[in-house]
């Protein structure tokens, strides 16, 4: 009686260690799975792609890379493009005048799971002509969705640096505005651009980090670089704080791609104490969706630069 009852106890012990171990194990490649790491390295197999695609100005690669009902936002037009077939059609266009002899070359700087299919990434470009040369220089803030092991994109929202202000030749181009958006939660996004404009033109540089999540990520074309984190985003608000600049800015658009993330898109204008326009562009940001309203995830706007 006394063997079988060791033969018991030791079986319920090779279980429960058996059990400690798998489960340590599934949490393990959860972690993996899930890992800033493995999204950077899936959002960079996306840059690579879109550089390929780019190299050989295939469109209709280029709007592979993108969701059915994807939104492109970039510095280059007035507005958003919305939908693969317009991107794609949008990219036939620039390979037959702007970027016809040019390559791209984007790299991603910070990667983040938000949920097991929803990534988004944050990082530079540099579009280099024939000769090799640089002739444009800017960031980008994506998000993605992941299909198998592969991303695509839901919105790209890109633009070429300004740390030195707008170009003037295209401060010169009067501004374009899209439709303002009026849809389901209109309120909710509204309230949050609301927040950002007032506590941007009442100075309130804490006010503005604080409508980051804690590791939210700045990608403005004006800092020309991501920053991270909320103590940062609030060093950088200071130090570029610019008082008797007014800022106005709108939704184009309103997406939830999660029940606590959604996408949030829109245009702005800056004005001096004269009234004169010094900048405009647009932005598209990715944002949690908390009970206190939106939570910056993401800021990543920049100012136009067509010509």
């Amino acid at each position: 009686r006394k063997n079988n009852m060791n033969i018991q106890i030791s079986k319920i012990v090779f279980t429960t260690l058996l059990f400690f171990v798998v489960s340590c194990s599934e949490e393990s490649i959860q972690n993996v799975e899930f890992s800033d790491s493995r999204a950077l390295t899936l959002v960079n197999n996306s840059a690579q792609s879109f550089s390929s695609a780019w190299a050989i100005k295939d469109s209709d690669a280029m709007g592979e890379l993108y969701s059915e009902d994807a939104i492109r936002i970039v510095s280059t037009l007035h507005t958003p493009v919305y939908g693969r077939e317009a991107i794609a059609s949008e990219f036939t266009k620039d390979f037959g005048e702007e970027f016809a002899m040019t390559t791209i070359e984007p790299l991603a700087t910070v990667a983040r799971f938000l949920s097991p299919n929803i990534v988004f990434g944050t990082g530079t470009f540099d579009i280099k002509d024939a000769n090799g040369s640089t002739i444009m220089q800017g960031l980008w803030g994506n998000a993605y969705e992941l299909q198998g092991d592969k991303l695509v994109m839901l919105m790209e929202s890109a633009g070429t640096s300004s740390t030195n202000g707008m170009n003037p030749s295209s401060l010169a181009i009067p501004q374009i505005k899209g439709q303002t958006y009026s849809g389901p939660e209109s309120d909710l996004i509204n309230d949050a651009v609301v927040a950002y404009e007032m506590n941007t033109n009442s100075v309130n540089p804490k006010g503005v980090a604080d409508l980051f999540t804690e590791n939210g990520i700045m990608t403005i074309s004006a800092n020309g670089r991501a920053i991270v984190g909320n103590d940062n985003i609030l060093e950088s608000v200071t130090s570029s704080a610019a008082p008797g600049v007014t800022l106005d800015a709108w939704a184009y658009g309103y997406r939830e791609i999660d029940e606590s993330y959604a996408l949030g898109w829109g245009g702005y204008e800056q004005t001096d104490s004269s009234g004169s326009i010094i900048e405009y562009g647009q932005w598209g940001n990715i944002w949690e969706i908390t009970t206190d309203g939106l939570k910056l995830v993401i800021e990543r706007a920049g100012a136009f630069s067509g010509e």
